[in-house]
This record gives C-alpha cells, sequence and structure tokens, in this order.
C-alpha cells in the first residue's frame, strides 16, 4: 500500500470569528493548525455574509452553504404567486412517492425575519447564488448543499408528511433553478448533496435518488456521504461498531450511479439511538403547536444538536465506510471547543483509520482503500 491516503483530509470551520478563535483568533491561525496538523484545508461553513478577504489563499477547499427549514414552502408560494404549477401537478400517482406524502402547502407559516435571513424564495436563490460566486472565488473546489425539509414538529415524531422522492422531486426544481441562472446552466463550483436523517437525500431510497439526479439539468455535482447522518436514520444502537454496520451495510446497497457521484464524506460518528427512542416517547413538547415558527425551529435545531453528536471514530471498522464510498475529499467534521481537543479528535480518528497519512497535494492515482 501507499504511503498516503488516496483523499484530501480537511476539518470543519464556520466562518464566524467565534470558531476560528479557538485556533487564536485569525485565518493564519486556522491556516497554521491545519499544517501543523496535515490537513489539506477547511471546509467553511457560511451564511450569507461577504468572505473575509483575508482568508489565506488556499485554505478554503469546500464550502458548505447554509440551509433555510422553509425552502419547499416559500417555493410553493413563489410558484402560486406566478401562476405556475407545483410539483405535484402532473406527477403520476406513487411516482417518486410514499404513501405518506402530501402537497407542501402554498404559503409559510409567518416567517420572522429576525429569525429568518431570507423570507422569499427569491431572496433565497439570491443569496445562494451570491454564496456560490464568493466559493469560486475563495477557490474552493465544491459547495456543499443539504437536501431534505422537515416540518418542525416532526423532528419529534420522526413521521413525516412527505417522503424522500417529493422532497427531492422539490429540489430539483430548487436546484435547477439555482444553476440555471449561471453562465451555460452550471454553477461555478460544483454542488454536492448531503444526506440528512430527514426526507430528501437519506440514502434510504435508491430509486428516488436516481429520479432526483435525472431531474437535474446541470452536470457540475456530487454526492455527500454525511456518516453521522446515516446513522442518525439506520442505526438501531448505541454502540459504534453497530452504528459502522448500518452505514456500511445502507451504502454498499446503493447502485453505482449513486456510489461513484460520493466525492465528500463528513467523517464522526453518532450513537443516539437510545435518546432518539426517549424523544419519540416523550413526543412533541408541550405548548409547541401554540409557538410562533421561529421559536418551534429553535427547540427543533436543539434537538437535533443533541441528535447530531460529530463523535470521532474510535473503531478501526470505520475504514469499510471510507473504503466503500471511495471519496476524494474526508472532512472530519466535529463539535468541539478548543484546538487542543480538535487536535486530540483528529489524532483519534486517523488512529482509527489506520493511517496518519494525511496528503495536501493531489491525488496520484494510487489507492489504498482495500488496506
Amino acid at each position: 500500500p501507499s504511503a498516503a491516503a488516496p483523499y484530501l483530509e480537511l476539518i470543519n470551520l464556520a466562518v464566524y470569528p467565534w470558531d476560528r478563535a479557538r485556533f487564536g483568533g485569525t485565518w493564519d491561525d486556522v491556516a497554521a493548525f491545519c499544517a501543523a496538523h496535515r490537513c489539506a484545508g477547511i471546509e467553511m461553513y457560511t451564511g450569507y455574509e461577504p468572505a473575509h478577504a483575508d482568508i489565506p489563499t488556499g485554505l478554503v477547499k469546500g464550502v458548505h452553504l447554509p440551509f433555510h427549514s422553509a425552502w419547499p414552502e416559500m417555493m410553493a408560494a413563489a410558484r402560486e404567486g406566478e401562476g405556475l404549477a407545483s410539483p405535484d401537478q402532473g406527477r403520476k400517482p406513487g411516482a417518486g412517492t410514499t404513501p405518506h406524502d402530501t402537497p407542501v402547502a402554498a404559503g409559510p407559516d409567518p416567517l420572522d425575519p429576525s429569525f429568518f435571513p431570507h423570507t422569499t424564495h427569491a431572496s433565497l436563490q439570491a443569496a445562494l447564488r451570491c454564496q456560490l460566486e464568493r466559493a469560486a472565488d475563495l477557490g474552493a473546489a465544491y459547495a456543499v448543499c443539504h437536501v431534505g425539509y422537515y416540518r418542525p414538529e416532526e423532528m419529534f415524531t420522526r413521521t413525516y408528511a412527505m417522503g424522500d422522492g417529493a422532497v427531492l422531486g422539490r429540489a430539483a426544481a430548487f436546484l435547477n433553478e439555482l444553476a440555471g441562472a449561471f453562465p451555460g446552466g452550471e454553477p461555478p463550483v460544483p454542488l454536492m448533496f448531503e444526506n440528512l436523517w430527514y426526507p430528501g437525500l437519506t440514502y434510504t431510497d435508491p430509486d428516488a435518488i436516481l429520479a432526483f439526479m435525472d431531474l437535474l439539468a446541470f452536470e457540475r455535482y456530487g454526492f455527500v456521504l454525511d456518516t453521522g447522518h446515516l446513522m442518525n436514520k439506520v442505526a438501531t444502537s448505541d454502540d459504534e461498531d453497530d452504528c459502522i454496520d448500518a452505514v456500511c451495510k445502507t451504502i454498499r446497497a446503493l447502485p453505482a450511479a449513486i456510489l461513484d457521484k460520493i466525492e465528500v464524506v463528513h467523517l464522526h460518528w453518532s450513537g443516539s439511538h437510545s435518546l432518539r427512542q426517549e424523544h419519540l416517547r416523550r413526543g412533541v413538547p408541550n405548548g409547541f403547536a401554540a409557538m410562533a415558527r421561529h421559536d418551534q425551529e429553535a427547540l427543533a435545531f436543539q434537538y437535533a444538536v443533541l441528535t447530531d453528536q460529530h463523535r470521532p471514530f474510535t473503531s478501526p471498522q470505520c475504514r469499510e465506510i471510507v473504503a466503500a464510498a471511495r471519496p476524494d475529499w474526508v472532512v472530519h467534521e466535529f463539535v468541539v471547543t478548543t484546538a487542543e481537543e480538535h487536535g486530540e479528535a483528529l489524532d483519534m480518528q486517523r488512529g482509527a483509520l489506520g493511517h496518519g497519512m494525511a496528503r495536501t497535494g493531489p491525488p496520484d492515482g494510487t489507492s489504498v482503500y482495500e488496506q
């Protein structure tokens, strides 16, 4: 086997000052941490703000676009206002849907602009176009896009009004509009679609994913495998090896057309099965229905943070995930509070992977997945 991994290794970092403060406060401090830990750079989570002019050239390898939980509702409202058909009209019964699919309401619940930076479809599309242009200016190799939808109360019940097919059909329309605004109908950086544990891209309905791919009108795209998110969807145990087995079983069942498009892995694990079962037992919080939408979303987000644990792998079995996915990029995606914790988590997960062999240059064509 080669002494170098066949993928580039990154760390996750938000664009905001509070996140880079743990490295010292400056972007140069972040770059120094990456160099010291043999990482090629960062995947940077963005909001809607301009990028910082002092980010060192080459540091940002990927950009994670912000996610708006009401995107299908705003799109439905815009289409109704323009007299356009909804994605449900003309659909064959059962095509790309589940028995639980229902149309998205034409208008969203009131969206408080103090909580939601964008409250219309047009505004959100414009903001995401701007962030894609900024990603290109930073030299990013890709931009991550969450592809999912939930109604706030569904985060607690895990009983969803729409299935993967219905959400992915709407996402294709949303993304085609987004990409279609650029020259040649292609985004300035490739879009990488990330799986979640609520409806949309979950990797548990391959037919829905293949239909989604057929609907896309642009070619510069791929998929992200977020290992913790998939565990939140399919794992039935809190044990790390059991969670890994559940992920491997799911992704090995994917058709080659999907598996070959997985270019990024967000590597971390989440043993939250018991917690999820407890939340199901408790149900929707008292008074939830009477809350404003933004308060519902805040509670749902708090629960999501508890569910999605972002732990470093310790079991060597995690190598099987990477071997099955064969990504170009591995993002060590942790939730930590200090640079020391981040370094320890990196060392732990790399130890589980069986290498200290991060590389910082381009792939040389040598594969060491089958070690």
